[in-house]
């Protein structure tokens, strides 16, 4: 949540975005959150066992964004993403589909190993729901998180207008499923419900990736329209 309310910031500041068409070579950017991650993770990458879990992290994280960009796009092939109503419906789906898996899982206690301990999918109650309190090791209270999380979603659709960039829609749209889910989670547990779990590395959740997704696709645009800026300026 740290990264997405930097991002906010610099999002109202500015939208000289264009959109661009996304290239194989843009998948790449999915890369940048959980390969920067190491700045915070490198104190515990004290063994190769953990080390490989980290790299796990990074190349599972990879595949899941890119796979859930594929999938956003293939729903705005057909629906107009710039209709409010249309961005309603995909938030819906997106966040029905986190809390559906929770759901499962909390019903059956669901627990098992995909890639030995290394990466399991197992319950972890997130009880003070944001990075940067976990960070801190500062508790909150129930009430106190979910009026913070209104708070984000409303600077979240106050954002969202500023954008005339179709790419930057989509992702603005991610970023709202992530935050509407996390709002959920306080609301209907007090906690935010984690299962995708990597060994000693950290334990995600499908509405985690959405913001990863949206955040780094918006860091890119923004880079791209830097660049364009620079070779502007050169022109002249």
């Amino acid at each position: 949540m740290l990264l997405l309310q930097i991002l906010l910031l610099v999002s109202c500041a500015t939208d000289n975005m264009e959109d661009n068409k996304f290239t194989p070579w843009h998948y790449l950017f999915f890369g940048v959150i959980p390969l920067s991650s190491i700045f915070y993770y490198i104190k515990y990458l004290n063994s190769a066992y953990v080390i490989t879990s980290f790299l796990l992290y990074v190349f599972i994280s990879f595949i899941v964004m890119a796979l859930l960009w594929k999938l956003i796009s293939i729903m705005t092939l057909h629906w107009d993403i710039k209709k409010h109503f249309v961005i309603f419906v995909i938030v819906a789906v997106l966040v029905t589909l986190d809390h559906l898996i929770k759901l499962v899982l909390l019903k059956i206690k669901f627990e098992t190993s995909v890639i030995g301990d290394l990466v399991l999918i197992k319950h972890r109650r997130n009880l003070s729901q944001n990075g940067i309190l976990n960070f801190l090791n500062i508790e909150t209270s129930r009430l106190s998180m979910i009026v913070f999380k209104v708070i984000i979603i409303a600077a979240i659709i106050c954002c969202y207008n500023l954008f005339k960039s179709q790419t930057a829609k989509k992702a603005y749209t991610l970023i709202a499923a992530g935050a509407v889910s996390n709002l959920l989670d306080s609301v209907f547990y007090g906690y935010t419900l984690d299962y995708i779990h990597f060994h000693k590395i950290v334990t995600y959740d499908l509405k985690d990736y959405y913001v990863d997704t949206g955040v780094s696709v918006i860091i890119l645009l923004i880079f791209l329209s830097e660049i364009k800026k620079s070779k502007e300026k050169k022109d002249r």
